[in-house]
Parts: structure tokens; sequence; C-alpha cells
């Protein structure tokens, strides 16, 4: 069940305005319907849709799992102990709560199958992104692990499919990055780049190059939203499968409303973003012993239909690559 506590800012707000205002995923249409079915309730108790909320109310929405869209559930723990768990997730599944998704994150599935009691997202990856994630057991881990990110001490990379081919075995993109125009018709969760953005560090190592794609290994030096992909469209390299970057807003927007298929021709249909986290590093909350993990890429990509010969096997133990 997810629970808010309500603040009031300058002016009454009704029940059903909050819902459409904080939650736009679903219309007023949508929301009169789960008031009217008790899903929905403030302070523990059935409310209406006029209902003018107070600060510290407590708003809580008991939304069934069949509401939400579908996830790939499948993921493997590569370690726990008392301070953490470090997961390897899929490439269509959210680490926490974020518009349409509550019991389908990776935290609440490992919450019901694994019975944790807490657990506390450290960093972000997009649901659409697979790999290897660390996850925090308490509050008082998550500062000490968030604190870490914040410092950039841990080291990540990864691999992702690029369109085109490199002119070069090496890409540095330093170009810094914001969100965009909030103007209408722009889609706002989309990064561009912009000189009055964040500093921004990425590097792009071709390692294999076949057919009119790029094989990437990718390393970050810095953790800005949607970074990998902003800075692959920039250099003219969009991930292959990615919906929102190298696409125009209009499909984007067609996508979102099932207007269309996630169709990348010539390879067909490509439900995610080709993007892995393959390699991260960090030091341990408690011991402070360098901790490293890696995650296999082949398992993932080769879901699709690409070149022969682009993707070659690979060791999860081994952080290079030889088939550069």
């Amino acid at each position: 069940m997810q629970t808010f506590s309500y603040t009031r800012h300058d002016k009454k707000e009704t029940m059903i305005a909050f819902l459409v205002r904080r939650f736009p995923y679903q219309k007023e249409e949508g929301w009169l319907k789960c008031l009217a079915a008790g899903e929905v309730k403030v302070n523990d108790r059935k409310t209406t849709p006029h209902r003018v909320l107070k600060s510290r109310d407590i708003v809580s929405y008991d939304r069934p799992r069949a509401k939400e869209p579908a996830v790939d559930d499948t993921y493997r723990i590569i370690y726990k102990d008392d301070w953490l768990v470090v997961v390897e997730k899929s490439g269509n599944l959210p680490i926490s709560e974020s518009g349409r998704y509550y019991r389908n994150t990776l935290i609440n599935i490992l919450k019901e199958r694994e019975d944790f009691s807490e657990l506390f997202a450290v960093h972000r990856l997009d649901k659409e992104t697979s790999g290897v994630v660390v996850i925090a057991r308490t509050k008082a881990v998550a500062t000490i692990l968030g604190q870490q990110f914040v410092e950039r001490v841990p080291e990540k990379r990864y691999h992702a499919v690029l369109n085109g081919e490199f002119s070069m075995g090496e890409i540095m993109v330093t170009q810094p990055i914001k969100r965009n125009s909030s103007q209408q018709g722009k889609v706002r969760i989309r990064q561009v780049v912009d000189e009055e953005g964040k500093t921004s560090k990425t590097l792009f190592t071709a390692k294999k190059i076949v057919s009119g794609l790029t094989l990437a290994e990718i390393k970050t030096f810095s953790g800005r939203t949607h970074q990998i992909r902003c800075h692959a469209e920039h250099i003219g390299h969009p991930i292959l499968g990615d919906k929102l970057y190298g696409q125009s807003d209009d499909f984007f927007i067609r996508l979102l409303n099932h207007e269309t298929e996630p169709l990348f021709p010539p390879y067909g249909r490509i439900e995610r973003q080709l993007l892995h986290a393959s390699f991260l590093s960090f030091h341990h909350p408690d011991s402070k012993e360098w901790l490293t993990f890696q995650s296999d890429y082949l398992p993932e990509f080769r879901r699709y239909n690409l070149p022969e010969g682009l993707l070659t096997e690979s060791s999860p133990e081994n952080a290079e690559f030889r088939d550069r």
C-alpha cells in the first residue's frame, strides 16, 4: 500500500484535485472509480472526491498489482549481507516506486519474495536498463552508500548497442546536460545538451563494429539523469531500442499512448534500450572493503535479432572484453 503525508500549500485542495495533480498517469475518471471502490483512503478511512485535504492527512492507495503495467520480474541476487543486496535485474523492471509502478518494482518484488523487511534504493538505473544495482537494507546504509555516489567514488561501466559505426575507437563526451524545455509539445523527461546544464562526462569505447552497429563499453564520470542515452544521441549514435533519444517526440508519445509498436528496422521489435550495467565497484559501508560486481550483457542482448558477430562470448568475471 502506498501512503503519503499531505502538505497543504497556499490554497485548499480537494482529494480528486490532489490525485490528478500528483499522479497524472491516470485521468480524473480513473481516480473517481478508485475512490468509489475504496482503494484510496484518508487517515485509514474511505473518502470522497470533494473532501478538502489538511496538512498531515495520511493518503493511502491500495492499488491492485493487475492495474500496473506488466514487467519482466526476473532478477538474480549476486551478493547479500546484513548491510546491502547486490542484484542483477532485467531490462523491463523499475527499481523503485515511480508513476504507474509500485508493486511491480524490484524493491517490492524483493521484499515479497526474499522476505526483506526494508530496502532502500541507492542509485538509479532506468527501468529498461538491465544489469547490476546495489540496494541498501537500512536507511543508515543508504545514506553512507548514497554519499559515495554523490562523491563519485563508485566505478560504473556499461555496455550498449549503438546505432551507426564509430569513426574512432573512443569518444569522450563532456557536454553539460539539462532537462528539456517545458514549452508545450516538448517531452519534459528528455534531457538535452545545453551550456546551461550540469557538468557531465561519458567515455564511449568501441568494442565491436558490425553491419552498421557498434557494441560499446561506456564509463561514466558523473551521474546525470539519462546521461548515457543523452550523450549517445548527441554524438549521433543513439542506443538501439531507445524510445526517447534518437527518436522524435511524436514517436515517443505515440508509444506511450499505445498507438504504435517499438519497431526499429531492420532489427524488428525491440522492447527496451540495449543498455546494460555490467560493472559496479564501491566501498562496503561497514568494512570499507572495495567490492566489485559484474554482470554479463550477452543474455540480455542476444534476445534480439542483431547482426551475427556483433555479440561474441564474454565472461562476467572479466571486466575487459576481448572482442574489440
